[in-house]
């Protein structure tokens, strides 16, 4: 069942594929925002950054629970 949904085809691409490029473009933003804020830019405030952070890892979790179920086959 999660092999199927993972496996569907979007554009030519599984969606476990799409989930891989979310996942790294809300790394790259979370770690933006921080090094941003850091730097005394402030395009973004920086109480988005601990909200960025669990955002990018509640995806990267799916994303990893959907690679591992086309792996596993479950």
């Amino acid at each position: 069942m999660i092999y199927q949904i993972a496996n569907t085809q979007i554009l030519g691409f599984p969606f476990v594929a799409y989930l891989g490029m979310l996942t790294l473009l809300s790394f790259i933003v979370t770690a933006s925002i921080g090094y941003t804020n850091h730097h005394g830019i402030k395009w973004v405030s920086f109480k988005w950054h601990p909200r960025m952070v669990v955002t990018s890892f509640t995806v990267a979790l799916i994303h990893m629970f959907f690679a591992l179920s086309i792996i596993k086959g479950f």
